[in-house]
């Protein structure tokens, strides 16, 4: 078995399906055995039998987040991060959303100095000047 076809999608995560299997076991072998021994400690002392199972509910999610934890350090999300993978148009397209969201966004040359050197330092400023140059060509061509 390849090592993609063991891959799952769960909550936005990628995750192996065997590990997933493992953290499963993990929680149900620490929070069902805290929750009974726990139910049994709570029954030999003097405290009201509505008590005791919530008391031993509340020990067996205290064991089942200390399974999540432990899960979560052994077993590390398997995430494909691709760096780079730009395709044609991708910024556009992306101006464009933004735009279709909040609006127009102006001429980045008309924003204080300080805005600016902001934006170049974050390497936008080329793509907001190429929005406002399509944009205003778009504009031109409509009213010819």
């Amino acid at each position: 078995m390849s090592e993609q076809s063991r891959l799952l999608e769960v909550w936005g995560d990628t995750v192996d399906s065997r590990h997933l299997v493992w953290s499963i076991v993990l929680g149900v072998g620490l929070g069902a055995p805290t929750y009974l021994l726990a139910a049994w400690a709570f029954g030999q002392l003097e405290v009201d039998p509505g008590l005791q199972r919530s008391y031993a509910l509340l020990a067996g999610i205290a064991a089942c987040i200390v399974a999540a934890v432990i899960a979560a350090r052994l077993f590390a999300p398997k995430r494909i991060v691709e760096i780079g993978q730009e395709t044609a148009g991708s910024r556009d397209e992306a101006m464009d959303r933004i735009e279709a969201e909040i609006g127009p966004l102006g001429d980045p040359d008309e924003l204080p100095a300080r805005l600016v050197a902001e934006v170049k330092a974050l390497g936008l400023y080329d793509d907001l000047a190429a929005q406002h140059r399509r944009r205003t060509e778009a504009a031109r061509a409509e009213g010819v």
